[in-house]
């Protein structure tokens, strides 16, 4: 099969996710295509989307005049145009959309889910759900229109950009795609909303990178990165460690109650933080604090799981986050919040521990009892099937067994 991908940029977890895809599909022998917006890179399967400013503003011009104003705004976002995807479009059978609200207008949005393709979306956040905004998981107006929602309705250009939404509901609505959720928690979601409810959901987790989740020991992973044996290491990472979406602030309080729960000054604990700095800061009198930066070594990252005791998933909104996934397939404990990926990958005690929401004292005690307690190897069943499940092999495989069954009704339909 012929595949062409269609994601926003690589800097961030969709741009890494569909380029780990795309290249397990060229590993099983399928041709794959990867068109971003923002790429600077010599990979022959990656494409990216050239347009001068000049061009872009002289399209805006020309389609204001045609009062074609719903194609002009999407939140802020460039518009990919379609004479630039169609030379892909014809040579493809399958075509998977990342996300369309930065990249694709309501009217190529409809001409990729017109043409005679297998078209899928594989959305890494609930954009698709809300009609655009991205950050109101816990929001409770999101399941029905949005319309009431300031950050929609006051801060828009003649409220345009809720009409683009509106057009994208009617889209959605009217060819109802399949959806490609990456966990059974975002597909409760997902069949929560007005749009949704009744759409083709089928749960694909991600798939982590086996540059990732490679075996090393744990007396050699922190012999190259040089961190001291007798440390017992908490591990926080995110693009935007201060990201109140990714739970800084909670982190924070609760590294604070474990701090005082710390009786024995023999026990050395260190926080290592991974990610953009930004204005996260700890200043605490028992756990001492080290901050890698970014980190874009695949091995690296690699080894600083297989260093690590425990990893912290501070997050209440995040659909992921797909560190949670790496972490357990690298036999790395997880303590999270009842939500996200975290609730379908995490068993009670066996491979880290779920909290409730906003529950920052069985927060610092699930890191504590993790700390302290003594690790074993398990061959639990429950395990073994997450780790296959959050494997990369198992993700691309469900996808391509699901686009040739689609692939041959289509034929036959045709």
């Amino acid at each position: 099969m012929n595949f062409l991908l269609i994601a926003n940029n690589d800097h961030d977890g969709v741009g890494q996710v569909a380029i780990n895809l795309c290249k397990n599909l060229i590993s099983k022998r399928h041709k794959s295509k990867l068109i971003v917006l923002h790429k600077n890179s010599n990979n022959n399967f990656i494409k990216k989307i050239k347009r001068s400013l000049f061009a872009r503003i002289f399209l805006y011009i020309l389609e204001f005049f045609k009062k074609k104003h719903l194609e002009l705004f999407g939140f802020g976002y460039s518009v990919v145009h379609f004479q630039e995807l169609k030379k892909y479009l014809d040579k493809v059978d399958v075509v998977i959309i990342f996300t369309f609200y930065k990249i694709l207008s309501n009217r190529n949005l409809e001409k990729i889910l017109k043409a005679k393709k297998i078209v899928y979306f594989r959305p890494l956040d609930i954009e698709l759900a809300t009609g655009g905004c991205h950050f109101n998981q816990n929001c409770s107006k999101f399941k029905n229109s949005c319309k009431l929602c300031p950050k929609i309705h006051f801060n828009s250009f003649f409220n345009l950009p809720f009409r683009n939404q509106i057009e994208k509901k009617r889209i959605f609505e009217k060819y109802k795609p399949k959806i490609f959720t990456q966990n059974n928690y975002v597909q409760k979601i997902f069949k929560q909303s007005t749009i949704f409810k009744n759409a083709n959901l089928k749960p694909i987790f991600l798939g982590t990178s086996k540059n990732r989740s490679k075996f090393y020991s744990k007396a050699y992973a922190r012999k190259k990165l040089k961190i001291n044996t007798e440390e017992k290491i908490i591990l926080f990472g995110a693009f935007d460690l201060n990201s109140k979406i990714k739970g800084a602030d909670l982190l924070i309080k609760s590294l604070k109650i474990l701090d005082k729960k710390i009786s024995d000054k023999s026990l050395n604990i260190r926080l290592v933080t991974i990610g953009n700095k930004n204005n996260f800061s700890l200043n605490l009198s028992k756990i001492k604090w080290t901050h890698l930066g970014l980190i874009s070594s695949d091995k690296k990252l690699n080894l600083i799981y297989r260093s690590s005791d425990v990893l912290v998933c501070p997050s209440l909104s995040c659909f992921g986050p797909h560190i949670v996934s790496e972490a357990l397939m690298n036999d790395l404990p997880v303590v999270a919040f009842d939500s996200g990926v975290a609730k379908d990958t995490i068993i009670q005690g066996k491979n880290g521990f779920l909290v409730k929401s906003f529950d920052l004292k069985q927060y610092a005690n699930s890191i504590y009892k993790i700390l302290m307690k003594k690790k074993k190897t398990t061959s639990d069943k429950s395990i073994l099937r997450i780790k296959k499940i959050c494997n990369s092999n198992y993700e691309v495989e469900r996808i391509i067994n699901i686009s040739q069954e689609d692939l041959i009704k289509s034929k036959n339909l045709n």
